[in-house]
């Protein structure tokens, strides 16, 4: 009897084990927030430490942050804490010869400071794809599938726009690289580094505007992102690839297999729809386009996902955030309202 007693005690701690490293493993990297007005500082110190990833801001760091969040994951963290402090993000790779090189362009962005002897590339930010839960895609996973080998540039800006992760490397650093195996971002990236004879670091990058963030409150640092954008020949302010439909579409379909399996028939749609009316009025006279486009975005499909998006969004903010935002809303419909009488 006492044997069989002892084996019972003995399974049940054996599985409560098993329980308790389930749980850990099951929480492993989410993150668990709990904040009132809290510096944003300590809120980012929190999501690095729970979420192992790296943020570096241009904000300042005494910012009040209300977030309250239960094992998410970290890119969802800091997607609430970027709405709700107007500002944006990015999921950044920088790569150069040497760290020293990173350091200085990470110490610069969190200054405000412009990057001028770096390049990048992807500035553009815009989501192409969104879930259509409101969650944030995780592009440290999205897939690269690579073209073919040449300059360094050339090959960073080619993996931005058909990812949309943001590469930034210094704009002197031009040696040619073969043909990188494709795969995830994270993984792909960093070898291409390597493969270049450098080094590299994944960065999430959050970015507010500049001025303040209203009438009492801190004020923003203001500042780029990593460097001049470049096109894909490697010329300042060139951003060719935006234009590409082909990388445009690669990019689309990228983010798309991320996506439940549920929802991605309807993101092609909703993709292949934005995509063909562009392409329909792109070479149109500015007045025709203008009135096309003004009659595209009024209908009800349109009107449909745009609003999933923005409620998405209004999800995100805090209650008086809401408030705030209504009544500026009403405040300019009722300036429109007296300017046309």
């Amino acid at each position: 009897m006492n044997i069989n007693r002892q084996s019972v005690l003995w399974t049940l701690a054996a599985l409560f084990l098993v329980w308790g490293a389930w749980q850990l493993y099951a929480g492993w990297g989410l993150v668990t927030i709990h904040a009132d007005d809290a510096p944003l500082s300590k809120v980012l110190s929190e999501i690095r430490r729970q979420g192992g990833i790296e943020v570096v801001t241009n904000l300042d760091p005494g910012t009040p942050v209300t977030l309250h969040v239960e094992r998410v994951p970290p890119v969802q963290a800091l997607d609430v804490v970027a709405v709700r402090t107007d500002a944006s993000w990015r999921l950044a790779y920088l790569g150069a010869p040497v760290a020293a090189a990173i350091d200085e362009a990470i110490a610069s962005f969190a200054a405000g400071e412009e990057i001028a002897d770096w390049s990048s590339h992807g500035t553009g930010g815009f989501s192409l794809i969104e879930p259509a839960s409101g969650e944030v895609l995780d592009l440290r996973r999205v897939e690269w599938i690579p073209s073919g080998g040449g300059s360094l540039p050339d090959v960073l800006q080619e993996a931005a726009e058909t990812t949309g992760v943001l590469l930034a490397a210094p704009s002197a650093w031009t040696p040619d690289v073969a043909a990188p195996p494709g795969g995830a971002m994270a993984s792909a990236v960093p070898r291409l580094f390597r493969d270049a004879k450098g080094v590299s670091r994944e960065i999430f990058l959050l970015r507010g505007g500049g001025g303040p963030t209203d009438e009492e409150g801190p004020r923003n640092r203001a500042g780029g992102w990593i460097g001049t954008s470049s096109g894909a020949s490697g010329g300042p302010g060139r951003m060719r690839g935006r234009n590409d439909p082909e990388r445009v579409a690669a990019q689309a379909e990228a983010k798309i297999a991320l996506l439940p399996s549920a929802e991605q028939p309807k993101a092609r749609e909703n993709f292949r729809m934005m995509q063909e009316f562009w392409q329909s009025v792109r070479d149109l006279p500015e007045e025709e386009r203008r009135a096309k486009a003004r009659d595209f975005f009024r209908r009800p499909e349109v009107v449909e996902a745009m609003e999933t998006r923005r409620l998405s969004r209004w999800a995100k903010l805090t209650p008086e955030q809401r408030i705030d935002r209504s009544k500026r809303y009403w405040d300019r419909k009722s300036e429109a309202r007296r300017e046309s009488r």
